[in-house]
This record gives C-alpha cells, structure tokens and sequence, in this order.
C-alpha cells in the first residue's frame, strides 16, 4: 500500500533532495505570459512583465532595441514558436531564430544558445539595397519595417543583411521580416517573443545612436557592426563572448543557386562583350546576337522575382542601390542593342551601356560584404566573362584561349586554398565543379573547327560557374543559425 504524499506546497521539497528542490523551483516559476494573462484576467498590474518593455515612449534621439541576456537563454524556442504563432507564419517561415556559440578557449570554455530577430539597426543594409524602397526605418521608434505591399520578391536585401533576417516567403513571393511586433508596442504590451520568454531572457530596451558601438561584433560570430551598426544589446556576466564561435563552424552549406541570375548575368555578358567585338568587327551577326542574348538575360532575371508584375517600379531605389542601378542599366542595353542590330544606334554608344550594366552586376554583390564576394574576385569573374564570350562569338581564336586558360586557372588557385568555399565546391558541389572545368575545355577544342558549338560550350560553362558562385558563397548570419 503506497503512502499517500503530504498536502501543500511545501510537500515538493520534503526529503530536501535535488530532484525536489528543482520540482518546487518549477512549480513556482512564473512566465511572463501567465503574468500577462493574469493582468487582464484580474485587472490588477503586474509591474514584471512590465519592465520587459519601456515605460514611455521613445524621445528624440532614442529609438527601440532588443535586449538579450545570454545567462538566462535556455534555447526553449519559446520564442520561436510565439513569433510563429503571434505573426501566423506559414509552416517553415520563421522570423526569430536561435543559434548556438561556444568558447573552446581555457580555462573556461563554455557553449551558449542565442536567440536572434531582426536587430534594427542604425544602418539598415536592407533598406539600402532594396530597388523599390520596400523598408522604412521609422523616425519615432527605430524600427525597421518592411512594406510587405511594396516588395517584388527579389531577395538582394537576404543578400545585404549580414544577420540572414529577412526571409522569403514562397506562397507570397515576397520578403518578410520582424518588425518588433510594433502594434502590440503601441498599446504598451510587449512582443510575443519578450513575453512567451519562460526566464525572461529577452527585453525590449530604449538606447540612443551614440550608445550602440560602432565596431566590434554583437556576440562572438556575428558581423562587423560597422557595416550596419545593429541595435540588439547581447549581455553576460561572462567577460568576453566576443571570442565565441559558431558551432557549424567550418561546416560546408551549399545556399541558393538563383540559377535564373545565373543566366541573366552570363546571358547580359555575352551581349556586352558581342558589342565590343563589334566596335572591331561590326557584323550582323555580332549586332543580332547581342541584342538577342541581352533580351534573353533580361526576360531570364524576371523569372527570379516573386513579384514580376511589379518589376516596373525598380527604378525608385537608384539613387542608393545598386541593384535598381543595374535594372536600369539593362533597360537602357536591351533597347540599345536591337537599336546597333537596325543600324539606329551607334555601337560605341551601346558597347558603353553594356560595361555599365557589367560595372552595376559586379557592385550588386560586391557591396553584400560577403567574404567571397570581394571587389577584385568579383571584377575578374564578370569582366572575365564578358571578354571571353566577346572573344569567342567574334571568332578571336587566341584571345578566347588565353582567356579561358586564364579564368581556369584562377578558379583553380581558388580551390587550392581548401577555405569553406572551396570545400563547398570539392565537397557537395563535386560534380558540378568538375563539369565546369570540362565543358570549357571541350569548347576549346572545338573552337577551331566550330566556333559556334564552342561559344555554346563556353556559355554552358560559364552559366554553371555563374551557379557555384551563388551555390558556395560564404554567406554571412548570425552565428551558430
């Protein structure tokens, strides 16, 4: 016959073990949610939850920031779920996320869940490369938001964000983010995240621009916080996270292959480098090919755009983003070109637009800051192609050889230095590594005989590098996501 437990409370820790001490510990915790609950249950204020969120409004020169206390992140992903549920996500879409981070340094080494959203930063690296000003950075509380109606889905601010916080949504085709829950801030309740927080890890805080640091990282892993001075406030009574790395670090991750701005980028490339092989040999052909490859690579990069009927307002962002620069370089090429093939545009003028499109692509992914994505590394890839391709359509037999010797074997040097973009290529991406080394080499040996089939061989070589540049580019995120 069992024995009945004692009645009450203290019955949880009786025989005072560990198991019962953190029994009764468990049964008196109390989460921010049922506290808020209780609020409006009983209509008597609760001041704990309360002091997760500010009391007042921001003033001048303030603005909102999240506030992460790392010694009380448990990695629940309660906060997860809550941003799911608050937000109606669709299944997979997700707008805060947790990372792990750990300090293999001694004497104490230490490993430490982070949860992350949007940071809201000073400097918003979305809002500036954004072609249709679908981001605003309000003027009274900081929060960057994004105008869902605005968005044509074309992904550059996933490629800006040094943190990976926008997402793509593919049942809207647009981008979504978080937004600092700024409704419920409004009516003085705090964000679903701050307030499903089991150990009140996360608080939303008023700071001031000369307080956010200007350098250094957020937490151990991040990004430089020069490049958009990220609001979020990570703190520990560990001394120093900064040391902190990611636990996938050195982990190869094969990302997106855009495969339609592969062949916009390889398709407008060979239409410029088709034009200065004209202002050398003005042929027909010349002028008709790239005329016709520069209208292919346009049509191709809309079907990149989850929101196409709205490409027409790319335009508005020019003055900031090199993305509506390029759109509108194309717009001026594609025109130009048909206009050199009907003898109603001078070829210089048209050879000109096509470097400027070139010029405005190489910008485009050089200013993400992605590590692979350097200016130099990025010049030679586009101007490569562009010569190459040129070469090669104008029948330039030792030019398009040396050319295509000399990208090989650049790519090649790059392998050798076994860093995680090499070791995407050589490892997941093996085949299609490979493959781009031969097809080249076959159009080489072709060249002789049928330029035509090698300038195909050569394009087909060219597109599946365009492919490994988007499929093994070192992207940048927060740590340990």
């Amino acid at each position: 016959m069992s024995r009945r437990p004692p009645q009450g409370h203290d019955s949880l820790v009786h025989e005072h073990s560990l198991i019962d001490q953190l029994l009764a510990d468990q049964a008196r915790l109390d989460t921010p949610v049922a506290e808020f609950s209780r609020h409006h249950h009983t209509g008597v204020a609760q001041p704990s939850w309360r002091r997760l969120i500010p009391l007042s409004k921001p003033g001048p020169g303030e603005q909102y920031a999240f506030e992460v206390n790392l010694d009380q992140c448990t990695g629940c992903k309660a906060c997860v779920a809550a941003c799911h549920s608050m937000n109606g996500l669709d299944p997979g879409e997700t707008w805060r996320d947790v990372g792990l981070v750990f300090e293999p340094i001694a004497p104490a080494p230490a490993m430490q869940t982070v949860t992350t959203a949007c940071h809201h930063c000073l400097d918003p690296a979305c809002a500036a490369g954004c072609p249709v000003l679908a981001y605003e950075k309000d003027a009274d509380t900081g929060i960057v938001r994004h105008l869902d109606d605005q968005c044509i889905g074309c992904s550059y601010c996933i490629l800006k964000c040094p943190y990976d916080v926008p997402k793509y949504n593919v049942k809207l085709g647009i981008v979504r983010k978080c937004d600092l829950c700024h409704g419920r801030l409004a009516a003085d309740e705090a964000p679903a995240c701050v307030q499903a927080c089991p150990t009140e890890a996360i608080a939303v805080r008023l700071v001031k621009p000369e307080t956010v640091p200007a350098s250094a990282r957020i937490v151990g892993g991040a990004f430089d916080s020069a490049y958009t001075q990220p609001t979020t406030r990570y703190t520990s009574t560990r001394s120093d996270w900064s040391t902190a790395r990611p636990a996938d670090d050195g982990q190869p991750r094969v990302e997106d292959a855009h495969t339609p701005l592969a062949v916009m980028l390889v398709f407008t490339q060979l239409a410029t480098g088709s034009l200065l092989g004209a202002l050398l040999f003005p042929r027909p052909s010349l002028l008709w090919l790239a005329a016709v490859t520069g209208m292919l690579g346009v049509i191709a990069s809309t079907l990149h755009l989850g929101q196409p009927l709205k490409a027409f307002r790319a335009f508005l962002g020019w003055r900031r983003s090199w993305l509506s620069r390029e759109i509108l370089a194309f717009g001026g090429l594609v025109p130009a070109a048909f206009g050199t093939a009907l003898r109603l545009v001078p070829v210089p003028l048209a050879a000109v637009l096509g470097l400027l499109s070139v010029a405005c692509s190489v910008m485009v992914y050089a200013d993400t800051r992605r590590p692979t994505w350097d200016l130099p590394r990025v010049t030679w890839k586009f101007l490569g192609t562009t010569l190459l391709l040129g070469a090669t359509a104008t029948g330039l037999l030792l030019p398009a050889c040396l050319l295509t010797l000399a990208k090989l074997t650049a790519e090649a040097a790059l392998l050798t230095r076994r860093d995680l973009t090499a070791r995407v290529q050589l490892g997941p991406l093996r085949r299609w590594t490979l493959t781009r080394f031969a097809l080249p080499l076959a159009g080489l040996a072709l060249l002789p005989f049928s330029p035509p089939a090698a300038l195909i061989l050569l394009t087909a070589g060219e597109i599946i590098e365009r492919s490994l540049f988007f499929r093994a580019v070192t992207a940048n995120r927060m740590p340990g996501l």
